[in-house]
C-alpha cells in the first residue's frame, strides 16, 4: 500500500471514529419531540457530508460507478444502529432510512457537482426535495408549536389538525375527532361542534395525554375543562398535571378526581391548587410539561368527548 493510500485510510477511520462519537455521544438538549426530530433528521446531514467526504477520497479510484461506497457508507450506518444498545439508547429503522437519504444525498451532489455525470441543476432539485424530506418532522413539530402559541391560553382546538397533535392515547387510551352529537346539551354560546373523542380501550390508565402543553401558565387564574359524555350513568375521571421536574410519584403532582355526568361538564379549578398540589415544593407553573385525563380498567369499554381545555 502507498503512503498517499496509507494516509487516506487513516483520514477516513478518523472521520469515521468522530462520526461514531457524534452519533452515539451528542444528545440535544431538552426532552421534546422537536428535539427528537431534530435529532434524527441530523442523521441525513451526517451521512450526506460522510458520504460527500468518502466519495470525494475515493472517487478517482472509481471506474464509474459509486455504489461501492455508498453501500459500504450504509453498512456503518447499520452497524452504529446495531451498537446502540450499548450506550443506553434503542435501534431505531427510522434513522436508518434517514442515513440512506444522506447517502443518496451525497452521492447525487458528487456525480452531479464533482463527478459531473448528470446535470447540477438536476442534482441540486434532487438534494433540496430529499432535504425536504429528511426534515419534515422538525417543520411538522414546529408547526404544531407554532399553532400551540397561537391558541393559547386554549390548549387545544378539536377542529385544528395540528393542535390535536399535542394529544395522544394515554395507557391503553384511543383518540379520533368526531362531530358533536346533534342532540348534545352543550350551551348555545360556546361555539362548539366538534370534539376529540377518548375510547377507554385498554390497559392500566386508559384515557388521553397532552404531552407538551403551553408551558408557562403563569398569571393565570383558573384550568377550564369541558367535557360531554355519552355514557348512561356516571363515569370518574382523574385529571392530573405535573411539570418538568416531577419525580414520577403520585405526591409529586396534581391529582383530581372528576365526576363526569351523562350530558355537558365544564370544571373551573383554581389555579393555585394546581400550584400547591405537590408535596414539599410548588408546581413550577412557568414549565408545565404533561395534562392526562385518565380513568381506571373498570371503565374500559366507554368513553367521553374532549370539548374544551385551557387557562383563564
Amino acid at each position: 500500500m502507498s503512503l498517499v493510500s496509507l494516509k487516506k485510510t487513516g483520514l477516513f477511520v478518523l472521520v469515521l471514529v468522530l462520526t461514531t462519537v457524534i452519533l452515539l455521544g451528542t444528545n440535544l438538549p431538552g426532552e421534546y419531540r422537536l428535539m427528537y426530530a431534530l435529532q434524527d433528521s441530523g442523521h441525513f446531514l451526517i451521512f450526506t457530508l460522510l458520504t460527500l467526504f468518502a466519495l470525494w477520497l475515493y472517487g478517482k479510484n472509481l471506474n464509474q460507478s459509486v455504489w461501492p461506497v455508498m453501500s459500504l457508507t450504509l453498512l456503518f450506518g447499520i452497524a452504529m444502529e446495531a451498537v446502540q444498545y450499548l450506550v443506553g439508547r434503542d435501534p431505531s429503522l427510522y434513522d436508518i432510512f434517514m442515513d440512506l437519504l444522506g447517502i443518496v444525498a451525497g452521492g447525487v451532489l458528487y456525480c452531479g457537482f464533482i463527478k459531473r455525470t448528470f446535470s447540477p441543476r438536476h442534482s441540486l432539485l434532487i438534494v433540496t426535495l430529499l432535504t425536504l424530506l429528511a426534515f419534515s418532522q422538525p417543520i411538522y413539530w414546529s408547526l404544531v408549536y407554532q399553532v400551540r402559541v397561537d391558541q393559547f391560553p386554549r390548549l387545544i382546538n378539536p377542529d385544528s389538525f395540528f393542535s390535536r397533535a399535542l394529544l395522544e392515547g394515554s395507557e391503553g387510551g384511543a383518540i379520533r375527532p368526531i362531530e358533536l352529537p346533534r342532540d348534545a346539551s352543550i350551551p348555545a354560546d360556546s361555539g362548539i361542534d366538534s370534539c376529540v373523542y377518548v375510547s377507554l380501550v385498554e390497559g392500566p390508565w386508559p384515557g388521553v395525554d397532552m404531552q407538551e402543553p403551553e408551558p408557562d401558565w403563569r398569571g393565570y387564574a383558573y384550568f377550564e375543562l369541558a367535557i360531554y359524555s355519552d355514557q348512561g350513568g356516571d363515569l370518574p375521571l382523574t385529571l392530573r398535571i405535573h411539570d418538568q421536574g416531577h419525580n414520577r410519584h403520585y405526591e409529586d403532582r396534581y391529582n383530581r378526581l372528576l365526576t363526569v355526568h351523562p350530558g355537558y361538564n365544564h370544571f373551573s379549578l383554581p389555579m393555585h391548587e394546581i400550584e400547591h398540589a405537590p408535596s414539599g415544593r410548588n408546581m413550577d407553573l412557568a414549565n408545565i410539561s404533561d395534562v392526562k385525563i385518565i380513568a381506571t380498567q373498570k371503565h374500559i369499554g366507554k368513553g367521553f368527548c374532549l370539548l374544551i381545555m385551557g387557562l383563564r
